[in-house]
């Protein structure tokens, strides 16, 4: 099995679906200026409806982690796949590439570098599996998270802040950010202060996926760790 430097692998895509365990980026996600704060009934219920509005999704992305003093620890690139009910795949490019690989109950994780793959039970909990909110049951939400949403009337934009309500979450902030009815970014904070900002591409909407993308089989020669 190929070894690399001393790069954590439990990095951030990580973090939206898994252990998840140059410039600084400020903590709010750029916007217009102008932001009418919605009532919590409203927050709740628009979320549930942009959400619902996205079937399957398809885009690029551009992730950058930061500790707590903005130092960027990390810069990935990648292509990732959602698709209801709880289908999702996120492809991390060089230098650490990575597949995470989910058919709603199996989650991979492959290391193309180290040539090893981990398979685990998916957690179906939004709080430990964030991906899970833009594949999972958009219904389920009010009961995990405290929503707060604020609209930016020139634009028509809304941004979501998603705040668990239970201890054991492993972000205190996830903040949803919706552009013309398409998801744009996502901010987390963890309960250490460190930060996951990625903004995406849009590539296709509410387009059929192929069921093979989120099918994995371990290629030969792979080390496979169960961790079930």
């Amino acid at each position: 099995m190929k070894m690399t430097g001393d790069f954590v692998r439990c990095s951030r895509v990580l973090m939206l679906v898994a252990c998840f365990s140059a410039t600084s980026l400020p903590l709010v996600v750029a916007a217009p200026a102008a932001a009418k704060e919605l009532a919590s009934e409203q927050g709740v219920t628009g979320l549930v409806r942009d959400l619902s509005m996205m079937k399957s999704f398809n885009a690029t992305f551009h992730q950058w982690v930061s500790d707590a003093q903005n130092h960027v620890l990390q810069e990935v690139t990648g292509t990732m796949w959602v698709q209801r009910p709880g289908l999702f795949r996120w492809d991390t490019n060089d230098p650490y590439p990575q597949q995470i690989i989910s058919d709603g109950e199996v989650l991979w994780i492959y290391d193309l570098d180290l040539e090893q793959a981990t398979k685990r039970k998916l957690d179906k909990q939004v709080g430990n599996t964030p991906a899970l909110l833009l594949s999972g049951d958009p219904e389920k939400l009010a009961e995990s998270f405290t929503v707060r949403a604020s609209m930016y009337e020139e634009t028509g934009e809304v941004r979501y802040d998603l705040i668990p309500k239970h201890k054991g979450a492993l972000f205190e902030l996830l903040r949803v950010h919706f552009r013309s009815g398409k998801i744009h970014d996502m901010f987390l904070r963890d309960n250490l202060g460190q930060t996951t900002r990625i903004e995406f591409e849009t590539k296709a909407f509410n387009k059929p996926i192929d069921a093979k993308v989120f099918a994995f089989k371990p290629p030969k020669g792979v080390d496979v760790i169960e961790d079930m």
